[in-house]
């Protein structure tokens, strides 16, 4: 939770599930880090990997992910006013590019570092083939 949001925050623990988290690893990690890095990570290599570039961009998607869950489970008490939605539809683009940005850093990281994990596949990285940056994508 303190990787997702800040302490000023007032959001209970509970709000970023298990299945939040796994849909994350699965949407947006694994194609990155390929199945073999992703088990040795989960069988405790690589820590300072995990800790340092993992889930800083694991807390990011999962902030991104649940901030209209939020949003709609305030719904549920009051109707979202108009300023609300306006300001999801602002948030949500700046969280995705901070997520995105999370997500490069540790696929770059994994390029620079590649002769350390033995299991990561540079050419399986979907992010060394393209580049999407807002709307526009680019083909390496």
């Amino acid at each position: 939770m303190s990787y997702a949001f800040s302490s000023e925050e007032l959001v209970h623990k509970g709000v970023i599930t298990m299945c939040d988290i796994v849909e994350v690893g699965e949407r947006y990690l694994r194609p990155i880090l390929g199945d073999n890095l992703i088990e040795a990570i989960a069988t405790g290599q690589y820590p300072e990997l995990k800790t340092n570039y993992i889930l800083p961009a694991v807390a990011a998607w999962c902030r991104y992910v649940v901030e209209p869950l939020i949003a709609s489970r305030c719904s549920l008490c009051d109707d979202l006013s108009s300023a609300d939605n306006e300001r999801l539809a602002m948030i949500m683009p700046h969280l995705r590019n901070k997520a995105s940005a999370l997500t490069r850093r540790l696929s770059r990281y994994l390029d620079a570092h590649g002769d350390m994990f033995s299991e990561y596949n540079p050419k399986s990285n979907p992010l060394n083939r393209c580049s999407i940056y807002g709307s526009i994508i680019q083909i390496h």
